[in-house]
């Protein structure tokens, strides 16, 4: 993980949907930012920052330049380094478990994958990788590997949209744990979820809050 603590991994410009309120904002590495998403709200902010599609006005850029002047191999690259974790769950149902853990490392071709997952899924308690498909493994357990696929890598940034959905208190400790020490490390955060309980906001502490400004 290089980011420098001082620079903006994302900058948001003139974002708006839906003719609303209008969004401006930057995160630097090693900041945690938390966006008030809502699943009727029309923004789409889990695709916009990756650079998967272009918002209806403004732009996101990334490390400096806008998603939309990369390369389709450059931006593939580029959302090599930041790690997802998505409401919906994003395994591949025709992947096992292990696989599907493994499925970012073999795209991005990154070198010393195999001790990383092995560090993360020990740290989550899901090690030994099963491989059973995504239906036959427990909720629970497929969420930690799940975190185990975004957090291996040593990302520049992570976006997690709603990670601990019904996720116990003890895996609720386990991964904000986690969350900090690669903030200390200076990986970026984005949390999307419309509301946030106490104890992520106290974990996240020092926490940016990104608001609109008025339509």
């Amino acid at each position: 993980m290089t980011g420098n603590p001082n620079s903006d991994l994302w900058r948001v410009a003139g974002i708006r949907a839906r003719q609303g309120p209008v969004w401006n904002f930057s995160v630097a590495a090693g900041a945690a930012a938390w966006i008030p998403d809502s699943d009727d709200d029309g923004l789409d902010w889990l695709d916009w920052l990756l650079g998967l599609t272009t918002p209806p006005e403004g732009a996101v850029h990334w490390q400096g330049r806008d998603w939309q002047a990369y390369s389709p191999d450059a931006a593939g690259a580029a959302r090599g380094t930041i790690g997802c974790v998505l409401t919906t769950g994003g395994a591949l149902a025709n992947l096992d478990m292990d696989e599907n853990v493994w499925l970012p490392a073999r795209i991005h071709r990154r070198p010393g994958a195999a001790a990383e997952i092995e560090t993360w899924a020990r740290r989550f308690r899901c090690w030994p990788l099963p491989a059973r498909r995504p239906a036959v493994v427990r909720e629970r357990e497929r969420q930690r590997l799940l975190w185990t696929r975004a957090f291996a890598g040593r990302p520049l940034a992570l976006v997690l949209e709603r990670p601990l959905r019904n996720m116990p208190e003890e895996d609720r400790r386990l991964f904000l744990a986690a969350v900090a020490d690669v903030r200390a490390a200076g990986c970026a955060v984005i949390w999307l979820e419309e509301t946030l309980a106490e104890d992520v906001r106290a974990a996240l502490a020092p926490l940016t809050v990104i608001t609109p400004e008025p339509a």
